[in-house]
């Protein structure tokens, strides 16, 4: 460990110390209450610094570490918990948790430990096994027989987002929020965020996560996810869902991953939201479309949330085609949603931005497609605005009419 680091490590360990004695100097217990979140959120974000810093792996700046955090390393709050019994489950739980399964043996007992082993909000875990051919429709079996709290939906295989639609229609609790089959919540974090959107009656939470690498990961696709997830900074005042995407865009921190927040069942259902069907990059049009019409929204910089980057993943092993179909379509979604909002021109300049660049990650991937991969896309969506984009990708402009 550089000198340097281990100054910085000092004088982070000395905020934390800081900021628990400015919590004891408080007298008046409301005050105790209210700054009490605001404490712990950034005493762990400054743990989750010292963690990256003692790992190498990129911290809140979003600064890749030369070899990152690998998963022998990355803490596992859940690991040598005493057995205890199950808590019964509840009727109207705090927190729905919707974990799409396809194929994640080897991953899915960390997956299930860590949501299962979270204290202070009541919690139903729905998981969709997505045709699964491996053990994994075993291993949650064996999880739903010891713990009322875990249910079971089958289906055969039909894609990650209809796993997801699925599993939000069948949600009981106030709150929903996702996590992938292959991830994990690194820390106990469910009652805090649960908590924080009470008091400040938020229709979406956001938080942050950490990367990690799993197995022989390419160097490319490391560099990239390395501090991806991580934002530069906090967004904690609240605002509406329009002004945080701006500000996010506007700071470089805007990032569509659906597990990187927590919603209000009842917000998310009045919005209609749902993933579109097989594509890739579902979330990018889920998300901004939830947050088009959320009204109060913050952000709180914790990491939350532990993302695998391991070989054979979505995001490591992806096909230029499919990458390519799922961000024209989900271009196409956005530019829709965007015009049904009727926002004012500056926002709308803001946001077209984010809108612009999932069209732009088709760009980049489309010259690399064979003609008969470009000619399978230009037939997926006949609508105007598809043959329009498509002949955009082309390097060609449209017709125009006499």
């Amino acid at each position: 460990m550089t000198e340097q680091r281990r100054d910085r490590i000092a004088e982070l360990e000395r905020e934390v110390a800081h900021l628990r004695s400015e919590l004891e100097r408080t007298a008046s217990p409301k005050v105790r209450r209210l700054t009490l979140g605001g404490i712990r959120r950034r005493a762990r974000s400054v743990g989750a610094q010292i963690r990256g810093r003692l790992l190498g792996s990129a911290g809140p700046s979003g600064a890749v570490g030369h070899e990152g955090p690998v998963a022998s390393a990355v803490p596992r709050f859940f690991d040598n918990r005493a057995a205890t019994t199950p808590p019964a489950r509840a009727a109207r739980p705090d927190v729905s948790v919707v974990i799409p399964v396809f194929n994640s043996a080897p991953w899915l007992d960390d997956c299930l430990s860590s949501v299962l082993a979270q204290t202070g909000a009541s919690l139903e875990l729905i998981c969709v096994n997505d045709g699964s051919t491996d053990a994994s429709l075993e291993i949650l079996q064996r999880y739903a027989t010891s713990d009322p709290r875990v249910t079971i939906l089958d289906q055969p295989n039909s894609g990650q987002s209809v796993a997801r639609n699925r599993g939000q229609q069948a949600a009981a609790g106030r709150y929903l929020i996702f996590l992938d089959s292959d991830d994990f919540w690194p820390s106990d974090s469910l009652a805090d965020l649960v908590a924080d959107a009470d008091s400040n009656e938020l229709d979406v939470l956001l938080f942050d996560c950490f990367s990690f690498r799993d197995g022989a990961v390419p160097e490319a696709a490391w560099a990239r996810y390395a501090g991806y997830y991580q934002r530069s900074r906090e967004y904690g005042l609240t605002r509406s869902g329009v002004e945080m995407i701006a500000d996010m865009r506007e700071g470089k921190d805007y990032r569509p991953h659906v597990g990187m927040y927590l919603t209000r069942t009842r917000f998310l259902r009045d919005t209609g939201a749902s993933f579109i069907p097989g594509i890739v990059h579902q979330d990018n049009p889920f998300t901004f479309s939830l947050l088009l019409d959320a009204q109060r929204v913050a952000h709180r910089q914790v990491d939350v949330y532990a993302r695998r980057i391991r070989p054979g993943s979505t995001i490591t092993a992806l096909r230029d085609v499919d990458s390519v179909k799922g961000y024209l379509l989900s271009f196409l979604s956005m530019q829709d949603e965007l015009r049904r909002a009727q926002l004012p021109p500056d926002q709308i300049s803001t946001l077209a931005q984010v809108v612009y660049g999932t069209f732009d990650g088709a760009l980049k991937k489309f010259g690399r497609l064979s003609s008969e991969a470009k000619d399978e896309l230009r037939r997926i969506d006949e609508s105007a605005d598809s043959q329009v984009a498509f002949r955009i990708l082309s390097g060609t402009e449209p017709k125009r009419g006499r």
